[in-house]
This record gives structure tokens, C-alpha cells and sequence, in this order.
């Protein structure tokens, strides 16, 4: 039997792979790399690999045991305690290479123990739910999002994320933030803001900054769903919702609210995979 792509990797570099989450083809989602490492080396090191790409996530995997892996992600600028587009990213490559027989396998990270599943022809993930609260935003950083006029904005305490929503779809997609006025806010309790409304062909619609973690917009954000899933399903009165992010590249998704968690279902598409050779820590 030939052994997986993975297991031939590694014998000479570590396995990489380069995803679209959140995406079917080339062009479109949000793309994340997947690095499979033995150990884990400094930081330093995964953070200068992750700027290296400049995707706005990089996944790094650690194997455990059988369907049992650590992940860990990192934006060019800093570690991140949970990331849903690289999650995504990675059991797509897990499930055709070295899971390939799994049904289920189990990621280890900062936000706690995260399951990813086979659902049909799409990858659900099984992430804790970060249900928001009223919040007063600040009016600056309102007017630096590009419309101070909001319906309602809240305040997601698990990942630190404000909330705007918007009256409709198109408040959403006329965005246009001030990305220099926003990151030098440091002064903010934000991770960063997510923009929403109701959608016209979607039960929703998004956009997500995070300047502050240097990504003016990131183009999916599986993570955002976390909050958002519960925000939409109580107002809407559904458990079941599908959503689109509304950014250049754009991504759907299928959110399903089943408190203490949320269920975020997508598909995935690798339009790369290679060797990452020796010589690349610093």
C-alpha cells in the first residue's frame, strides 16, 4: 500500500499545504497554510515561517496519537488563540492524507479541545460558542469602521471582538475602514470588529477586521461564527443558518448553534502541497 502524501514527507522536509477555506476552486475563501511538524520549535520560528507566507493564518499541527493533533496559528504578526479558516484548512488535509479513515479527529489549542467531522461533502467544526453582550462602542472607532450608524454593537468576551450590525447588506459592503486610525487605538480591548447584517440570499452576512493583528480584512472568519451564529440564530429564531462574507475573495458557510457549542460547516479546497525543506527556522 502506498503511504499517505504526509508520511512520504516527512522523511526528508515537513508536510505543507496551502488551503482555500471556506471555498470550492482557486480565487476564492480565505487561504490558510498547514505546516506538520514533528515538535515544535521557538516562536520566533513559526512566527517568521507564518510572515514567510503572509497568509493571513498559518496552521501549525503537531501529531499526538491516531486522529489526535495540537494546532497552533499564527497571522504574521502574532499567535492567535483560535482560528476557524485554518482549522478548516487543516483536517481537509488531515482527512486526505493521514486521517484519510477518520470520521472525526480531535485539535488541541489555546481555546480548548476542538473536534473537526466529516459532514456530507463539507468539514464541520466543533468550536466553543462566545455568546456577545450589549457593549457602548466608542463613537471614534465607529466613524473609523466607516458608518457610525449602527443598529446595535456588542462585545464577544471569549475571542474580544466588537460587533457592529448594520440595518441591512449593503451598510455592510460599503465599508470602507480607516485601518491606520483603527490599529493605532491600542488602547482598545478588541481583537478585532466584526460588521454585520441581515443578508439578502443568506440568513447573514459578514465582514472581519483585525488590524491590530495586521489583517485589515480577513477574507473568511470561521472564528467570528463563534458569536455571530448566536447572535443571528436568537435573533432570527433558528438554529440552523447559513452565512456569506461579504470580502473580495468571499466564503459561505453553514452555522449551526447547539449551546455551549457552535457547529461551522464549509468546504475546503488544496491548490497546493509540498515539502517545506530544512533550514527554515531562524
Amino acid at each position: 500500500m502506498t503511504p499517505p502524501a504526509s508520511e512520504n514527507l516527512s522523511r526528508t522536509g515537513f508536510p505543507v499545504w496551502f488551503v482555500n477555506a471556506f471555498a470550492d476552486g482557486f480565487y476564492r475563501g480565505n487561504t490558510a497554510a498547514v505546516v506538520l511538524l514533528q515538535e515544535y520549535p521557538p516562536d520566533a520560528d513559526l512566527l517568521a515561517l507564518a510572515r514567510e507566507f503572509g497568509f493571513s493564518e498559518t496552521a501549525f499541527l503537531k501529531r499526538l496519537n491516531a486522529g489526535e493533533y495540537r494546532i497552533r496559528w499564527f497571522t504574521p504578526e502574532v499567535e492567535v488563540p483560535l482560528c476557524g479558516h485554518a482549522t478548516l484548512a487543516s483536517a481537509r488535509c488531515l482527512f486526505d492524507n493521514e486521517a484519510a479513515n477518520l470520521y472525526e479527529i480531535s485539535l488541541h489549542s489555546l481555546s480548548g479541545d476542538l473536534r473537526a467531522r466529516r459532514k456530507r461533502d463539507l468539514i464541520e467544526l466543533d468550536f466553543p460558542a462566545d455568546i456577545p453582550e450589549p457593549h457602548a462602542a466608542d463613537d471614534e472607532v465607529l466613524l473609523a469602521l466607516g458608518n457610525p450608524r449602527v443598529g446595535e454593537t456588542l462585545f464577544a468576551p471569549r475571542t474580544k471582538n466588537l460587533i457592529a450590525v448594520y440595518p441591512s447588506d449593503a451598510d455592510v459592503l460599503a465599508l470602507r475602514p480607516d485601518f491606520s486610525r483603527l490599529s493605532g487605538r491600542t488602547d482598545l480591548p478588541y481583537f478585532g470588529i466584526a460588521a454585520t447584517a441581515p443578508g439578502a440570499d443568506q440568513d447573514y452576512v459578514c465582514r472581519y477586521f483585525a488590524p491590530w493583528e495586521g489583517i485589515d480584512e480577513d477574507p473568511v472568519t470561521g472564528s467570528a461564527q463563534t458569536f455571530l451564529g448566536p447572535y443571528w440564530s436568537r435573533r432570527l429564531k433558528k438554529p440552523i443558518l447559513s452565512g456569506y462574507q461579504a470580502s473580495a475573495r468571499g466564503g459561505y458557510f453553514e452555522v449551526e448553534v447547539s449551546l455551549p457549542r457552535v457547529l461551522i460547516r464549509g468546504q475546503a479546497f488544496v491548490y497546493l502541497r509540498g515539502e517545506l525543506i530544512p533550514g527554515w527556522q531562524v
